[in-house]
């Protein structure tokens, strides 16, 4: 009797699991490369507004027309000197031997005429403010004295200025500084422009110096124009002496 032959049992190779890689170094890398690109980026925006004109010229000056008052805030930031010198004067103000009018129509137009009296700067910003603007910087700001809007002076405004508390990131987005320029009226402002005098304003010295003048009150006077319509004015002649020691602590 033939028996058929036995075949030999047969395996079934397992598959091999395949092992599962680790997310964890992908996950590593993406983290990496978020901190050295945020880094990144804010070392070039603090960079490109610490290298700026507006931060490196030596001299920038501002001018702000008090409108209600009809009075104008002048301060001139030093960054040799680190001093800001604060200066204050009425519109009607004029400087006879150079015969410099500061009643002019517009902030612009005044600045032109501050610039004969002092001296041209590196750069200059001027805006037009009134009673309003100044309640609205104090909502923006920590100041938290009590202030009778007709007791304002210009060292009054620059406690202001200074109690303006800048965001930790302002100079990525200027959030403070924006606030500040959106309540100027009839300003050439930029967001570095702003950034320097908020920041010189609270980092540097700030110098009020006074103004004098020939006469108490104001003088009027009347001119005869070139169509022979006669033009009243009232002018306070600054003091000439005056004028020559403001330049010559400003050069100290």
């Amino acid at each position: 009797m033939v028996y058929p032959a036995q075949r030999p049992p047969t395996y079934r190779k397992r598959k091999k699991k395949k092992k599962k890689r680790s997310k964890l170094p992908f996950i590593i890398a993406i983290i990496a490369i978020l901190i050295l690109t945020g880094t990144g980026f804010l070392y070039f925006s603090y960079s490109r507004l610490a290298t700026s004109k507006d931060m490196t010229d030596d001299v920038v000056d501002y001018l702000f027309y008090l409108k209600d008052k009809e009075e104008i805030y002048f301060i001139r930031t030093d960054l040799s000197g680190r001093i800001n010198y604060l200066i204050s004067f009425p519109k009607i103000s004029y400087e006879p031997i150079m015969a410099i009018s500061l009643d002019q129509e517009t902030p612009k137009e005044m600045f032109r005429s501050v610039e004969k009296l002092f001296g041209s700067s590196d750069l200059n910003y001027y805006a037009s403010i009134d009673e309003n603007t100044i309640l609205k910087m104090i909502q923006i700001s920590s100041y938290n004295e009590v202030l009778e809007y007709e007791a304002l002076d210009i060292d009054i405004f620059a406690d202001i200025l200074n109690t303006i508390d800048m965001e930790m990131l302002e100079f990525m987005f200027f959030g403070k500084t924006g606030e500040f320029i959106k309540l100027l009226s009839e300003n050439n402002y930029t967001k570095e422009g702003g950034y320097r005098l908020l920041s010189n304003i609270k980092n540097y010295a700030n110098k009020s110096v006074p103004m004098t003048f020939m006469t108490k009150k104001p003088v009027s006077i009347t001119l005869t124009n070139s169509e022979g319509e006669k033009q009243n004015f009232e002018r306070l002649y600054i003091d000439d002496k005056s004028l020559e020691t403001i330049m010559e602590f400003m050069k100290e």
